[in-house]
């Protein structure tokens, strides 16, 4: 039977998820970054789907043949799971895995579903291996950290832009400058590009980078997740990159600041 973990129980499938190279699972199982676990038994699992808040997606993980998940995960999604998703505005299922081994599995649970999918691309900064030295823009733009007198100074007026970023990945402001940190552009009391930790596993900060329509292709981005990248050098942080390959423009920042391919992992897709 598919069980539901509280969040005091996640630490149960450590063993599976210690060795993953998603830092978002990890950053979930171990309690940093809010999201949900499902199991396939209660005190003993050994395969989980885990909800990822930050992402709007799930990670499944562990034994890619485990009986329970193959004959009722997928009708579980069916009951539990896609109605809460469709009250969220959510109209599609974006499951995550590691390694080749659950393509037949995924296949074989959701035969019944049209299901598409892709590769992701992972960057990291290798060791050993410096950022680029890249100039802040001079179009009227100040890089400043994000930080709560940033938050609290009343001088943005946009303040929702950034508080709307650190809320989707994190339970609270609190929690986001506990574990993580981050940094923004700013122009004419706007904030226009913002880069700052999405999840935190261990010294290892996966990056979630955005700027606003109308301020793109101006290497706002860039100045942003530069100097995201150089505060992870000063602390001994590792940065993470995840990005689809259609995502030219990420791709291109994460070069420009000195990132390299990692990894890649598989994400599977259907229409609810």
């Amino acid at each position: 039977m598919i069980t539901e973990l509280n969040r005091q129980e996640f630490h149960k499938i450590e063993h599976i998820t210690d060795t993953c190279k998603n830092i978002e699972v990890r950053a979930v199982v171990n309690g940093i970054n809010p999201g949900r676990l499902l199991v396939d038994h209660p005190t003993e699992p050994t395969t989980a789907l885990i909800w990822i808040q930050g992402q709007q997606g799930f990670q499944l993980v562990g034994d890619t043949q485990s009986k329970v998940f193959l004959e009722s995960l997928e009708g579980y999604m069916r009951t539990h799971i896609e109605p809460e998703l469709k009250k969220r505005d959510i109209h599609c299922v974006e499951i995550g895995v590691e390694g080749d081994a659950w393509d037949n599995t995924i296949q074989s649970i959701f035969q019944h579903r049209k299901i598409s999918s892709d590769v992701q691309h992972v960057f990291s900064l290798r060791e050993n291996e410096e950022s680029a030295d890249i100039q802040d823009p001079d179009h009227g733009i100040t890089i400043r950290r994000l930080d709560v007198h940033s938050l609290k100074s009343g001088q943005l007026g946009n303040l929702s832009f950034l508080e709307s970023k650190i809320s989707r990945f994190w339970d609270s402001m609190d929690s986001f400058f506990q574990y993580g940190f981050g940094f923004f552009a700013e122009k004419n009391d706007q904030a226009v590009s913002v880069c700052f930790s999405g999840f935190v596993a261990d010294r290892i900060h996966a990056i979630d980078i955005e700027t606003l329509e109308g301020y793109r292709r101006s290497n706002y981005g860039t100045a942003v997740a530069n100097a995201f990248v150089q505060e992870c050098l000063q602390q001994g942080i590792h940065p993470y990159w995840d990005c689809t390959p259609d995502n030219t423009g990420s791709i291109r920042i994460a070069r420009a600041v000195g990132l390299t391919p990692d990894f890649d992992y598989r994400i599977f897709w259907y229409g609810i």
